[in-house]
């Protein structure tokens, strides 16, 4: 699943191509995808503005309203224009890059100007809505959404509290929880860990003061160069606004097992630990 450095390149891109324009028709492919009829809602209107919050994108409408989209395990949305890609972004499959649509396209916005947006989603988890000005304030997932780990929000007192709150459950366990720190998933949460020196298995409770102050600056720091970096990305992405990008050549845990840690040289080892595969260094992050 996209994780919150890759949703954010999604939406500078979307910024870069679509922001301004005019939906003019919606072509509901795979209707499921649509959580509700957004046609009505959607035709006539410009996109004012594209917000992330956490994994989840909002663009703004003119005349109220907004529409929602989760990528989930496997949504792409790209632009493309006069056949041309101009932007393609989300699950990294080469598919995304060919002639569109596609056997995974669900979602079809005509735009202003010849532009159109394209949701593919090759598992049909993924999910568009709109809401009001209301709705989005009492939505239930954004309503549960901790703060976003690099505004002011997350601050040190805070993160120190859920971490004596989920005091029995692994550190990487509340760095996934949504509810704590909005946008981190597996590749951030290793990263950060890695970063911080902290075993991804130590009870949050065990960490120290200094290991929590090491840890929230590395979830921040980790955040803004993936963010700079185009995010994560196994495939090539078109992005408008930056070019062709990507973290992988900078990652510190994520797919390195059986290589060198890049502080320490040992080994670096694959255990499990809250039910998902994580990757660590056994001298810098030391078994609990």
């Amino acid at each position: 699943m996209p994780e919150l450095p890759e949703v954010e390149t999604i939406r500078r891109g979307l910024t870069a191509t679509v922001l301004g324009r005019r939906v003019e028709r919606v072509g509901a492919v795979w209707p499921a995808s649509l959580r509700g009829p957004i046609e009505g809602g959607l035709v006539g209107r410009h996109l004012i503005g594209i917000r992330r919050r956490g994994k989840l994108l909002v663009g703004d409408l003119s005349d109220g309203g907004h529409v929602l989209v989760h990528l989930m395990m496997t949504g792409q949305l790209v632009v493309v224009e006069d056949g041309r890609i101009l932007f393609a972004g989300g699950h990294p499959t080469r598919s995304m890059l060919g002639p569109m649509p596609n056997r995974t396209t669900r979602v079809i916005l005509e735009l202003t100007g010849g532009r159109v947006l394209y949701f593919n989603d090759q598992r049909k988890f993924g999910r568009l809505w709109l809401v009001d000005d209301a709705g989005l304030a009492a939505d239930p997932f954004l309503a549960r959404l901790g703060p976003e780990p690099l505004e002011p929000a997350f601050t040190l007192s805070a993160f120190r509290a859920q971490l004596r709150r989920h005091a029995r459950a692994p550190v990487k366990a509340v760095l996934l929880n949504q509810t704590v720190v909005a946008g981190i998933g597996n590749i951030y949460a290793d990263e950060s860990l890695h970063l911080a020196r902290v075993h991804p298995g130590r009870k949050a409770a065990s960490l120290s003061s200094a290991e929590s102050r090491r840890l929230r600056a590395a979830i921040r720091t980790t955040l803004a160069l993936a963010v700079e970096s185009g995010g994560t990305s196994f495939a090539e992405y078109v992005n408008a606004a930056r070019g062709r990008q990507g973290y992988l050549t900078q990652a510190r845990a994520f797919r390195r097992e059986g290589l060198p840690c890049v502080v320490c040289g040992t080994t670096m080892k694959r255990i499990r630990v809250a039910g998902r595969g994580t990757t660590v260094c056994p001298r810098c992050q030391r078994s609990p």
